[in-house]
């Protein structure tokens, strides 16, 4: 990495936590309002996911009955390793906190 690159991190670095820190210290948002903004892009997140999982597997279905079947076997074993990591992750998170006794 050049110097130049590493500095303009830096910079960038620095003024995204400035603004972090703005934001909780000067109070301008409330904590109800993270909590409705962070749950409403989760659910776009999710959605998002779901729909590359079912892109991916169907490409993958389509790329392996029409012959390409070594790269049709990758996009179709992406899909499903998307699906176990986009539909299972939540559970397992949930899973976890009610083992050690956390609100999530």
């Amino acid at each position: 990495m050049t110097k130049r690159s590493y500095k303009l991190q830096n910079i960038i670095l620095l003024t995204l936590i400035s603004a972090a820190l703005i934001l909780i210290l000067t109070s301008t948002a409330e904590a109800r309002d993270l909590v409705e903004a962070m749950t409403s892009a989760q659910t776009l997140l999710n959605r998002i996911g779901i729909a590359a999982i079912s892109i991916g597997i169907t490409v993958g279905g389509i790329m392996y009955a029409l012959g390409a079947a070594m790269m049709g076997r990758m996009v179709l074993i992406s899909g499903f390793i998307g699906a176990c990591a986009i539909l299972g992750a939540p559970a397992i998170i949930s899973l976890v906190a009610k083992i050690f006794g956390m609100s999530v």
